[in-house]
């Protein structure tokens, strides 16, 4: 199904705030060392905890980058079905659908990120 942007519209999250969940989630799935089911809800539910983001609000555009709907089976299960390879995949056709990444934006998110995964770090 393809995706329009309309379909990233809600009423808690601005485009630009989704286009930062989806590469964000994207960095942090190609960063897990094992693929299943707990291990990619543990890092969705503590980057939406980093973001300061309620788990429904975060998991909106990854509903839609990966289901093509608002509202699906569990994401979860669904990303542990899907495999990395295929999830990667719908994850960046959707930041494309949303105008893409531009190199100075990229630039941003990864120093933002990279802020996120130090306050992830143990004293």
């Amino acid at each position: 199904v393809p995706l329009t942007p309309a379909q990233f519209e809600h009423k808690a999250l601005s485009q630009d705030q989704c286009l930062r969940i989806l590469q964000f989630s994207l960095w942090r799935l190609e960063s897990l060392s094992e693929w299943d089911r707990d291990a990619i809800e543990t890092a969705m539910q503590t980057l939406a905890a980093q973001l300061d983001l309620k788990i429904r609000d975060f998991l909106f555009p990854l509903f839609v980058a990966i289901s093509g709907k608002a509202v699906s089976t569990s994401i979860m299960d669904s990303l542990a079905i899907l495999g990395l390879d295929v999830a990667r995949a719908r994850l960046r056709n959707a930041l494309s659908v949303l105008g893409g990444v531009s190199k100075k934006l990229a630039k941003n998110l990864d120093k933002e990120y990279r802020v996120l995964g130090q306050a992830e770090q143990p004293d």
